[in-house]
């Protein structure tokens, strides 16, 4: 298999400084696997420089592609702003807040459905039950049922109705 070509773009001493330099913990490893491509004085092939920097050596040969193609712009990580608009904007997180703080049209407690439904009917956003359970989380709620108690640890009025209902222990 012939070796893949490396593009000059920078001396290995600025791909070596710019390495050294990196704290981004994607970008960090690419630098490191450019600098031992571009060295003159040891040749390695993407696959020796795979199992140096713990990289694949598909990634290795695909971060080699990028760099021959985009110079060090190709080297960045590229997921930053990849992802959608978020589907509430901060003055509908807000409001969501504040009706959060009241009891559900429903009644009872917040839920996970009953947020994702609240926001369907109020905004006409579709959101899954675990994102309406991620929003009350990250917006500052916790979980408020009370975890059962052992039925023995019940009054004996309460214990007799329990074991009608669900068949005694």
């Amino acid at each position: 298999m012939p070796r893949l070509p490396f593009v000059r773009h920078w001396t290995a001493n600025q791909i070596r400084s710019k390495y050294r330099g990196c704290r981004h913990p994607v970008e960090k490893p690419r630098w490191h696997a450019l600098w031992l491509l571009a060295r003159t004085d040891e040749p390695r092939t993407p696959a020796q420089v795979a199992d140096l920097v713990g990289l694949s050596a598909v990634t290795v040969r695909a971060v080699l592609h990028r760099w021959n193609d985009h110079g060090p712009d190709g080297v960045t990580d590229r997921r930053r702003d990849n992802g959608a608009d978020p589907k509430l904007t901060a003055r509908r997180r807000d409001a969501l807040h504040a009706a959060l703080q009241n009891r559900p049209p429903d009644g009872g407690l917040w839920t996970g459905p009953k947020v994702a439904r609240y926001v369907r009917n109020r905004w006409q956003v579709t959101l899954r039950p675990e994102t309406g359970w991620r929003w009350l989380v990250a917006l500052g709620f916790t979980l408020q049922v009370p975890r059962p108690s052992h039925p023995k640890s019940a009054d004996l009025p309460t214990r007799r109705a329990w074991e009608k209902t669900y068949g005694g222990a």
